[in-house]
């Protein structure tokens, strides 16, 4: 392989595994707001 051609293929790695982090980061986000919604939810309920 070309050191180009290497180059291409490790800034395609880095730039693979920082949109699999924000991937991973945006489910776990959401699922925080999720439960804080649900919570929320669940008391205004029962306290009704």
């Amino acid at each position: 392989m070309s050191k180009k051609h290497k180059a291409k293929a490790k800034a395609r790695s880095e730039r693979e595994a920082r949109q699999a982090r924000r991937v991973v980061n945006g489910i776990f986000i959401g699922l925080i707001a999720a439960m804080v919604i649900l919570l929320v939810g669940y008391y205004f309920l029962v306290g009704a």
